[in-house]
């Protein structure tokens, strides 16, 4: 989900006619889906917030005077629990501030099919760790060394990772490493750190120098007590204690492991995104994989002194041996401290996640959680349109509208209502669907709620209104 706020006129009479046609060719190649895959992000996997992403195709040093050159910008949300949208906009290039995020183009626009085959470590004749012909290497086959390539040197500096040898990888790739440890630290601070960004090391020097052009720095940060360097054409990697001070943008994007995940059959090549797939097979025909069916699943569980049969179809949980109605009455009797037999205690977890939880279970509300968290709306209709409990809930109480803002909401909230979802219904908190679209400042899916009949008076368990909490998330900026 993106929510552009580019004006073409605007940038023609700000920069110029040919700035304008140099925007807009940027945006017909931007490819949203592909730059999700490069953008950084916390160990719950939600973007880093607000953090701010340079896209530009300019091959010219940024001015640093204002009014010279506009470039694309996208903002990350501004909370962890926000809804993962992106915002793109434009700025003058004087305006980008330092410890931004700069990506190549091969991370997001169409067109940059040749720079992408090679950041995903491909030769013009082969791919790593596959021979000419697209056969892949076998289990104990190694890299013939010859001739030294793109894809040899990528297997070369992988090996050495695997190994544990990390100077070594950092030498193959021409970095001359200063182990003057920083003051106040020591040797192993600079070890550590090279060994935590070791990822993006068979991209780092075209990295480096193509940012150091752009930025006009010779020292640019690269971990967080770390900088590089280049020195009469010698990349020099040392410690720096203040690295996060350094002006410019942050060094490293992770190299793609889309080739070793083809060669180990983990990745096949009808599964790599169709831009990727083009770069690399360029002759080939990509047969895309056919969504997987949200139907059929089935398992069983302890019951009494049997094993019964449950059926999982999109998201409604049936258990095969009883009847609906016991189902529902060994429920309220639960509710009221009474015993919960095992199909009774599946349903029970399928709709909240109240544990024990079924490992199938877990996986398929886990699955169905990120999938609404990262807004995937086509597989979150889907899964409804195959068939939804009303009463399915997260683990904080939310049901599937409270996370409309995460969705397309003027697909989404149509087929929610259509399933049975209550527009009132409250969460864990007491707050309803609308007070969580206030509360990610959501104002067209707030429009959208009370349009539909959402109570817009409603208090939740703090006594705010939704026009109370969208005050509070306007003055958050």
């Amino acid at each position: 989900m993106v929510d552009p706020h580019v004006d073409l006129p605007d940038v023609a009479r700000r920069w110029g006619a040919g700035e304008a046609e140099r925007i807009e060719a940027e945006l017909h190649g931007f490819a949203p889906d592909l730059l999700r895959r490069f953008l950084p992000r916390m160990d719950t996997l939600a973007l880093v917030p607000r953090q701010q992403v340079v896209l530009s195709r300019l091959n010219v040093p940024f001015p640093t005077r204002p009014g010279r050159a506009a470039v694309l910008v996208v903002s990350l949300p501004a909370d962890v629990r926000a809804p993962q949208r992106l915002g793109l906009r434009v700025i003058d290039a004087a305006e980008v501030g330092d410890g931004w995020l700069d990506l190549p183009d091969w991370c997001w626009h169409a067109q940059a099919s040749v720079e992408r085959r090679g950041a995903y470590g491909a030769s013009p004749e082969r791919l790593p760790w596959h021979h000419p012909d697209g056969r892949p290497y076998a289990p104990d086959e190694t890299s013939p060394g010859e001739p030294a390539d793109r894809a040899a040197a990528m297997e070369t500096l992988t090996a050495l990772l695997e190994a544990g040898e990390v100077l070594a990888a950092y030498q193959a790739a021409g970095f001359v490493v200063d182990h003057t440890p920083p003051r106040y630290g020591s040797a192993f601070l600079v070890t550590h750190q090279l060994t935590r960004s070791a990822s993006t090391l068979p991209l780092l020097a075209a990295e480096y120098r193509r940012l150091a052009h752009r930025y006009g720095h010779r020292s640019l940060r690269f971990a967080a007590q770390l900088a590089v360097a280049e020195d009469d054409g010698v990349l020099r990697l040392y410690a720096h204690p203040s690295a996060y001070k350094l002006p410019g943008p942050l060094v490293g994007v992770p190299a793609p492991s889309e080739a070793a995940l083809l060669r180990s059959g983990a990745l096949t090549a009808d599964q790599l995104h169709p831009l990727v797939h083009e770069a690399l097979f360029p002759d080939r025909d990509q047969r895309r994989p056919v969504t997987r069916s949200q139907t059929g699943k089935e398992f069983r569980v302890r019951c009494g002194g049997d094993w019964h049969l449950l059926r999982l179809t999109g998201g409604h949980l049936t258990a095969t041996r009883h009847d609906p109605a016991e189902i529902e009455r060994e429920l309220l009797l639960a509710q009221l401290g009474g015993s919960i037999n095992g199909c009774a205690n599946a349903v029970r977890a399928w709709r909240t996640g109240a544990k024990p939880v079924p490992r199938e279970i877990r996986r398929t509300r886990s699955d169905l959680h990120a999938r609404l968290f990262h807004g995937d709306t086509d597989t979150v209709l889907a899964f409804v349109e195959a068939g939804l409990d009303p009463e399915l809930r997260d683990g904080t109480g939310s049901t599937l509208l409270h996370w409309l803002s995460h969705l397309d909401h003027v697909r989404a909230l149509p087929a929610l209502l259509a399933a049975g979802l209550s527009l009132d219904a409250r969460d864990g908190e007491g707050d309803t669907p609308l007070h969580r679209a206030a509360a990610a400042g959501a104002e067209d899916v707030m429009t959208a709620l009370v349009d539909a009949g959402a109570d817009r008076r409603a208090v939740n368990g703090s006594n705010r209104t939704p026009a109370r909490l969208l005050q509070e998330t306007r003055r958050r900026g």
